[in-house]
């Protein structure tokens, strides 16, 4: 049944997205954030329903091309699409191609979908929409299992939903990343009913974090939430949120699961003493020297488990870098690392600039708050991929592509704020109008 609701709501929707493309960004982004195909049981986890929406989506912009745009000419698409030519071309050049080919297809869709996001979002209610689909997405997976555990006294989730969050670790990382986002719109929102569902769905999520007993995601979220409280204009109430949050942890779980969480984030300190850091420290290795040998196009994408025996000290475990950036390095070469620091370095500092251009069409401080909020995001990704192979998870690009967005709707929000300063008679005719004149 699960299937075929699932099924049945793309079906419909891909005559929809012909028409409207901006629909498939919603479509493309509840399948890969919320994953409904992975709670069901048969048929839609084997189905591409995500490159469906995508070919619609495509097509649609092809049709209403006068109408819509393919992209948005900036600095981070233009390192976008030359990060993904790279990657292509490592994919040609890898030990084995076949092997590439099956995280590529992946790939190239998620940067796509980045690329798309920043020519269909040009206005203030196509980028609510979809920050709302994200968020919310995302925050449903955390809410679902942060009420469960609570309400089951504390729960050690070893697992994720699926796709690119099969695991705990990257399941946290993941909701370490939508964190901001929930707070975005706690912020933002003005309908009580959307603010206090994404208060509720934040704090939970955050919970979900904790449950997970991953190492990595909870310094990643001290990190988090570090930044939303400093320097925040709403801090009394992000702080009294996740201290409200933080009450309840404590006050549902018993003391022996307290216990087990403390012993389980100490152990970071003593990281020489402990196995899984000491192994993540020899994969690190590996990779280094993986580079040292193919330092221009690297093994190719997939393929240092390949070469993994040729390079470890111990073949037998930890076959993948535990590391995005020397995964970059030693799958695709020093060009992809630059190209992706670069995207990525580019897009924190443009929103840097969109918080420090805060008043100029921003009357209610809306793209401030986003632009922050972004960079928590971003920054979130950069922190917790230090122990993660996440190089290729397309949640980083479509926040570059959201950057982009808000860069443009922010623009097109202060021309719009400016015009409407200056009287009507000193406003100048539409182009339309100087046409019918001439």
């Amino acid at each position: 049944m699960r299937d075929l609701l699932v099924i049945a709501v793309v079906y419909a929707a891909i005559p929809v997205i012909v028409f409207r493309p901006f629909a498939g960004l919603l479509v493309y982004a509840w399948l890969a954030y919320m994953r409904p195909q992975d709670m069901a049981w048969g048929a839609t986890k084997v189905m591409p329903l995500s490159q469906w929406v995508a070919v619609a989506m495509v097509l649609g912009i092809a049709f209403a091309m006068g109408r819509e745009r393919l992209l948005t000419l900036k600095v981070q698409t233009l390192l976008l699409l030359l990060l993904i030519g790279w990657i292509s071309i490592t994919v040609a050049t890898a030990l084995v191609p076949e092997v590439s080919k099956v995280v590529y297809g992946h790939y190239w869709k998620g940067i796509l979908i980045a690329v798309v996001t920043t020519g269909l979002v040009r206005d203030r209610r196509r980028l609510r929409i979809l920050l709302m689909v994200i968020a919310f997405s995302l925050g449903f997976l955390g809410a679902k299992r942060g009420l469960y555990g609570l309400l089951r006294g504390g729960v050690r989730y070893d697992d994720g939903p699926g796709g690119f969050m099969a695991d705990n670790n990257t399941f946290a990382l993941m909701l370490n990343i939508a964190l901001p986002l929930l707070v975005g719109l706690a912020l933002t929102e003005k309908e009580r009913i959307l603010k206090v569902l994404a208060w509720v769905t934040a704090g939970l999520t955050l919970l979900t974090i904790l449950f997970t007993f991953s190492r990595g995601g909870f310094l990643t979220l001290c990190l988090v939430v570090g930044m939303l409280l400093w320097r925040s204009r709403q801090r009394l109430a992000v702080g009294g949120a996740i201290a409200l949050f933080l009450a309840a942890f404590l006050y549902f779980t018993p003391g022996s699961f307290t216990r087990q969480f403390v012993e389980r984030t100490s152990s970071i300190s003593d990281y020489e003493e402990d196995g899984s850091a000491q192994g993540r420290l020899a994969a690190w290795g590996t990779a280094w020297r993986a580079f040292l040998d193919y330092p221009v196009t690297g093994v190719g994408p997939n393929n240092l488990q390949i070469v993994h025996a040729r390079y470890s000290t111990e073949p037998n475990r930890f076959r993948v870098t535990h590391n995005a950036y020397l995964q970059l390095l030693a799958e695709c070469g020093l060009p992809a690392l630059l190209l992706f620091l670069g995207v990525i370095g580019t897009a924190l500092l443009r929103l840097q600039t969109l918080r420090a251009g805060d008043g100029d069409g921003d009357r209610d401080g809306w793209v401030e708050v986003w632009a922050r909020m972004l960079q928590i995001s971003i920054l979130a990704f950069l922190a917790g991929s230090m122990f993660l192979s996440t190089a290729y998870t397309e949640l980083i690009y479509q926040l570059i592509g959201l950057s982009v967005a808000l860069e443009v709707v922010a623009r097109t929000s202060a021309v719009d704020a400016t015009a409407a300063d200056v009287p009507w008679w000193k406003r100048p005719l539409p182009a339309a109008a100087w046409a019918k004149e001439a």
